[in-house]
């Protein structure tokens, strides 16, 4: 030590004790100053980012750092730690301060810090493009303090000693707490997706780590402000305590948008994203209630008044936009996740116009909005299917929604729909207005909904009941106005070929059902001015002007349906049969494609019967126009003023439907059906009378040119039809009345039957001009080739093929009679009529009259061998009376060969007879038979020779007498001029209905009589 040192402490010391403390007080407040303000910046600036980088293994930069000895002021400026793989700023700022008020603090007995800032701080985070594992650009970061922190000494872990969990925090004050121009970026590289919120502020006010929120000095109040990239807007405000913690504030985001969120996701939808903001808004209240161990803390977490809503929603597909939604909010929200409780006061929203195409593989909206990922999980799972074992899992508690109600307007869904037909078909459902009372997630109570829609702009459809989701079941008035039917038309297409042109539909009815299989539905409906065009004609196929069903009532259940009244006014329908025999309402059909036939059978369910009933089924003004075009000329005709009504349908067995129905056939022809029937039993009933009146036959002369061989000049047709159905079997009485029937001309139809009608038409029309007919038809309809047409038309033939073939038997059936009038017998040889053949001539003169336009040709007709021996017996009884000199009346009556007289005239005459027949005596045959007998050895005594001799005499002589061709002529002649004499003379048959046919050339020879055959005039 020097000697001048020595001296200046020796002098300090000297110096009054009030200067040296202020020496050494003021030496030592200079090195503090020294030390902290120059010293400790210089070192931190050096040290801190050599050890922060080797620690993170990331360059770290750091422009200055100051300190305030005297404020206790600390500054870092200019902080930055790098990305690894750039020269960007991973995490950086500008500057962050920090003042402790020392004083205060001693004061206080509290740490009190004047502010802390943070100005422009920056951090920058980005995922990495890495589809194997989740990886940041900060995971470097991570791994290298994890690695360098691995080679230090872990302390040995303190035992924690009890501690009071409810004793106060220690008391820390801070008078301002900023954070100014915050900037975070995110860069996702998996979809290249980035958000950016270049302007983030943070303001908290004088804060005490003691403050309660309920002290009357409000401490702790902080203010969130972040902008992202599109000026959306995140915003808090409020108050918070640390001790119990407890947050209460308000948080409101605006106009955030969507797009730019949506970039998350856009690789795996395809459906585009291309704007949409959305604004949520809340109160929030966070509360801790501190226990005595920290498992009993519990968090109530509380909001009120939210509102969350997105505004011009659009989403494109094809640079076409497919859902639009202008406005959608949730408003009232309040939550409570203690109690685990939501309650909304509303849900609405307008505007929706949503676009979709649907096809035989579906929705297009289900493609489009369907994550890609998703539909590749499903394939893989349908290749490699596993069986997951379901684990129970104890119930937990659920949470509670109340929604006060939605109100959705104005939405729109466009459809284009080629599910059904080749052509696609557009519609509008549009407004779709729905509305509903309280919603509650535990379905506790049913749900009040109003629904309205329009289809195409051409129909209205209101639904407006209760639905209760919990049991399932929904209660509703339906309403349906005006309908138009003919939209529908593509699908109609599909299965006829005919065009809806016109109909509209209308019901106003009651549903109710359920999921146990209730479903009740009724009402009326109405169906007006609905026509309907075939498409091959070209004409009107069924129209009318209204339908209407005033009361039905369904049950599924039950199976039954119940029908007021049905009511048809001005009903039309076109039948037609075209040239190739089909009909228009064959070739309405469209060929559907076979379908695959499946291999699973279904199993048959034993369902009851449906119990249809129909009160009453009442038309009026109806008609009907059939045309048969397979006929030349074509045929047509019509039913016009149709009315009536049908009364108690019903398809339960042993009810009857009455039926009263009129109308008329081309305006002036009647017909009228009557009775009871029903056909909608297992085996149908029926019990009718159908009466046509006074119908023209002149307008059916295609089917009589056609079928009959000949058109009709005149006549009328009546029928007075009876049908009886009764356990499959029909018997029929049809009474059928033709008056003043003329045939005309006769056509060339190929198909014309072989029948001769004239002679029909002449056989059953009586003097008046009439044909009566009663026709009785039986048959078994489970015959499968039962027909009640071929069954009624198969009788009438019967009857005219029995007339024309069997006329005389149809004749006596007239008068009365089952004789064979057409033959008239004779005995053999003689032309003179019997007394029995006389009565025969009468009947059918009787018959005659009835019928005048009848004529009768006679034929007579010899047995050739009979009559012609009855003729020699005749011609040689009338020789032997010329030899003998007598009349022939006056021989014996029964002189034949073995009673012929051996002697006298007659002996005489018959020797005389012999000797001119055959040029020699007849001794020369009496000595013949001796000569034989004496041969045989035969004595033969006078009397006996004689009377052989005799016998011989008379065959021989009557064998030798000949009959011609000509005698047997004129015998069949006399025969027949016999039977018209007595016809004309006796039974007073005019002559002019007589004709007589030559009957001796071409004779008929097998039969002694006259043949008699009818003809038409």
């Amino acid at each position: 030590m020097s000697n001048k040192f020595k001296t200046a402490i020796a002098t300090f010391r000297a110096f009054p004790r009030r200067i040296r403390w202020s020496t050494y007080a003021l030496s030592a407040y200079l090195l503090y100053a020294a030390l902290f303000g120059l010293l400790v910046p210089y070192i931190a600036k050096q040290q801190i980012p050599e050890h922060l980088s080797k620690l993170i293994e990331r360059p770290v930069m750091l422009a200055d750092v100051t300190f305030n000895p005297f404020t206790l002021q600390l500054d870092i400026d200019q902080f930055s730690i790098q990305n690894i793989e750039s020269s960007d700023y991973f995490v950086s700022f500008e500057n962050a301060s920090i003042q402790v008020n020392f004083w205060e603090s001693i004061f206080n007995a509290a740490i009190s810090i004047e502010y802390i800032a943070l100005d422009k701080p920056y951090i920058d985070i980005e995922r990495l493009n890495n589809t194997e594992q989740l990886v940041f650009n900060f995971s470097d970061i991570l791994d290298a303090v994890n690695r360098n922190l691995a080679s230090e000494e872990k302390p040995e872990p303190k035992i924690q000693e009890p501690t009071d969990r409810h004793k106060a925090l220690f008391s820390v004050l801070i008078k301002q707490t900023t954070l100014v121009q915050g900037n975070v970026r995110f860069v996702d590289g998996v979809t290249a997706t980035e958000l950016a919120y270049p302007d983030i502020n943070f303001t908290l006010g004088a804060f005490s780590t003691q403050s309660l929120l309920t002290d009357a000095e409000q401490k702790n109040n902080y203010h969130v402000q972040i902008t992202d990239a599109d000026s959306g807007k995140v915003e808090l405000k409020g108050q918070v305590q640390l001790k119990p913690l407890e947050v209460v504030g308000d948080i409101n985001v605006q106009q955030v948008q969507l797009p730019r969120l949506w970039g998350f996701i856009e690789k795996d939808i395809i459906a585009k994203l291309t704007s949409g903001n959305v604004n949520f808004s809340s109160n929030y209240h966070l509360a801790q209630t501190i226990g005595d161990i920290e498992s009993n803390d519990t968090m109530s977490i509380t909001s009120d008044n939210g509102l969350f809503s997105i505004h011009n929603l659009n989403f494109n597909a094809e640079d076409q936009s497919i859902v639009s939604l202008p406005d959608f909010s949730v408003n009232g929200i309040a939550t409570n996740v203690e109690k685990q409780t939501v309650k909304i006061v509303s849900v609405t929203s307008h505007g929706l116009n949503m676009s979709t195409k649907i096809d035989d593989k579906g929705a297009d909206l289900v493609t489009l909005f369907t994550p890609k990922f998703i539909t590749e999980e499903s394939k893989e799972k349908k290749e490699e299917p596993v069986e997951k074992e379901t684990k129970p899992t104890a119930d937990a508690p659920s949470w509670l929604v109340t929604l006060g109600g939605v109100e959705i307007k104005d939405y729109q869904l466009n459809v284009e729909e080629k599910v059904i037909t080749k052509k696609a078909n557009q519609w509008q459902i549009s407004p779709i207005n729905l509305t509903t009372s309280q919603i509650v997630s535990d379905l506790s109570k049913p749900i009040d909904f109003d629904f309205f829609t329009s289809v195409n702009g051409k129909g209205d459809i209101s639904v407006k009941g209760q639905a209760d989701a919990k049991q399932q079941a929904v209660l509703a008035d339906i309403d349906i106005k005006s309908l138009k039917l003919e939209q529908f038309q593509p699908y109609l297409a599909t299965a006829v070929n005919a065009t809806l042109t016109k109909g509209e539909v209308s019901t106003q009815a009651k549903l109710n059902a359920n999921a146990k299989g209730n479903v009740e539905v009724s009402g009326g409906v109405q169906v007006n001015h609905l026509s309907i065009r075939d498409n091959k004609l070209r004409k009107p196929f069924v129209k009318w002007r209204s339908l209407a069903v005033n009361q039905f009532d369904f049950d599924l259940q039950k199976n039954k349906l119940a029908v007021d009244t049905l009511s048809l006014s001005q009903p039309y329908a076109r039948v037609v049969i075209n040239e190739d025999r089909t009909t228009n309402i064959g070739d309405l059909i469209v060929t559907q494609p076979k379908a695959k036939k499946s291999k699973t059978i279904a199993k048959k369910k034993e369902t009851k019967p449906f119990d249809l009933r129909v009160r009453k089924i009442a038309f009026n003004n109806g008609s009907a126009f059939f045309a048969d075009n397979s006929l030349t000329p074509n045929f047509s005709s019509g039913i016009e003023q149709l009315k009536g009504n049908i009364g108690h349908v019903s398809s339960i067995p042993g009810t009857k439907a009455t039926v009263d129905i009129s109308g008329n056939i081309e305006k002036y022809a009647p017909v009228k059906v009557k009775g009871e029937i029903n056909p909608l039993l297992k085996q149908p009933y029926l019990d009718l009378d159908i009466i046509f009146q006074s119908v023209e036959l002149t307008t059916v002369n295609p089917y009589s040119g056609t079928y009959a061989g000949h058109y009709i000049d005149k006549g009328q047709l009546t029928l007075a039809l009876n049908y009886k159905l009764e356990n499959n079997q029909l018997k029929g009485e049809n009474h059928v009345i033709i008056d003043q029937l003329q045939l005309g001309k006769a056509s060339d139809s190929d198909l014309a039957t072989s029948l001769p009608l004239e002679l029909a038409i002449a056989l059953l029309q009586d003097n008046d001009g009439v044909i009566d007919l009663g026709v009785e038809v039986t048959g078994d309809v489970n015959d499968p080739e039962f027909s009640l047409g071929a069954v009624i038309w198969s009788t009438i033939s019967n009857i005219i093929t029995k007339a024309v073939t069997a006329p005389f038997s149809f004749i006596a059936g007239l008068a009365g009679s089952d004789e064979e009038l057409n033959v008239i017998a004779f005995d053999f040889g003689t032309n003179t009529l019997t007394s029995e053949e006389q009565e025969k001539l009468k009947t059918l003169g009787a018959a005659l009259e009835t019928r005048p336009k009848l004529k009768l040709t006679v034929d007579g007709a010899v047995n050739a061998p009979e009559d012609s021996k009855a003729l020699a017996l005749t011609q040689f009884n009338q020789l032997l009376a010329d030899s003998a000199q007598v009349m022939i009346t006056e021989l014996p009556t029964n002189l034949t060969a073995s009673t012929m007289p051996t002697s006298g005239k007659l002996s005489e005459a018959l020797q005389q007879l012999y000797k001119q027949e055959f040029n020699e005596k007849a001794n020369v045959v009496e000595d013949r038979i001796e000569d034989e007998e004496d041969k045989k050895g035969v004595e033969l005594t006078d009397e006996e020779l004689a009377k052989r001799w005799h016998i011989a005499l008379y065959n021989l002589v009557l064998n030798k007498q000949e009959v011609s061709q000509a005698q047997l002529g004129q015998l069949a002649q006399k025969r027949a001029q016999a039977v018209k004499a007595y016809l004309v003379d006796t039974v007073k048959v005019d002559a002019s209905r007589v004709f007589l046919l030559d009957s001796r050339f071409d004779i008929e020879q097998d039969t002694s009589s006259v043949l008699l055959s009818l003809e038409a005039k």
